[in-house]
């Protein structure tokens, strides 16, 4: 996965988690991994990540704490997202791992890098003394990544590895076919995030008609326990709660941040159902 992947994660992540609720409790929860201070710096999810980076707690190999975060604040969606992209990467590093053993028993490090002749600065070619240098080199350049394997496979045919080639293309091939797998998924998501917006806003105005209806039905039959108890409902924060999420909802167009703001607000529908 390539560093603008993983950006794109942490924000994506960030657009996930409400600040203005969780904000504090993020704050808390790192303060030990945060200088003096710094607290007041931070204004939202991403800067907190952000400023993780800097204080080398977290990056592109290393998302324990971010896991750790979103365990802590039971956000299941985004935490499932990031183990996707982390169990991603893993298998790209392990591919790295295995054809810098195999291209290392070759002993030719100066025809590998031949090889990639064009694809790796001059300043830093004096610089390479192994062949996992090599391929930090050609990440650096953008020439190597886990969607351009392109050199990897060159290298194999030039080092006369077909097994290793054959490796790297079964790795191309399945990263390929899950990368199609994916768009369809998100398509049909997408396909039903948009029928779901266009229900809920019918479905909370109706729930809260009939919390109404309730309402005047107990008030009208002087029952003081259903009236204390739709008064705690009718007048508390979960219709503002649902419709702040409704907003949100239908002014995006990142699927991935509409299936975490869709599930926020069934959550919510279904404490308000189970507690009614």
């Amino acid at each position: 996965m390539s560093v603008i992947e993983y950006n794109d994660l942490k924000y994506n992540v960030s657009q996930g988690i409400d600040w203005t609720t969780k904000g504090k409790r993020l704050l808390y929860i790192c303060k030990t991994f945060l200088p003096d201070g710094s607290e007041n710096n931070i204004q939202n999810v991403l800067s907190l990540l952000d400023k993780l980076e800097e204080e080398n707690r977290l990056a592109i190999d290393n998302i324990a704490v971010l896991k750790d975060l979103l365990k802590q604040l039971d956000e299941c969606y985004l935490l499932e997202m990031v183990e996707k992209f982390e169990n991603k990467r893993k298998g790209y590093k392990s591919l790295l791992e295995q054809c810098g053993r195999v291209f290392h028993e070759c002993g030719q490090l100066e025809r590998l890098i031949s090889v990639c002749e064009g694809k790796i600065s001059q300043d830093r070619r004096g610089q390479i003394t192994d062949v996992f240098n090599l391929f930090t080199e050609l990440e650096t350049q953008n020439n190597l990544g886990i969607a351009d394997l392109e050199i990897l496979k060159t290298m194999a045919t030039e080092m006369e590895k077909p097994d290793l080639l054959q490796q790297i293309e079964e790795f191309d091939k399945k990263r390929i076919q899950e990368e199609d797998a994916d768009r369809k998924r998100r398509k049909r998501q997408g396909e039903e995030s948009t029928v779901f917006i266009s229900n809920i806003k019918m479905y909370i105005i109706n729930g809260l008609e009939i919390l109404k209806t309730w309402y005047l039905s107990a008030k009208s039959q002087s029952n003081i326990n259903s009236i204390r108890s739709l008064n705690w409902m009718y007048t508390g924060d979960w219709g503002d709660v649902v419709w702040r999420y409704y907003i949100i909802l239908i002014s995006m167009t990142n699927p991935n941040l509409i299936l975490i703001y869709r599930y926020k607000i069934i959550a919510v529908l279904n404490t308000l159902i189970t507690t009614c």
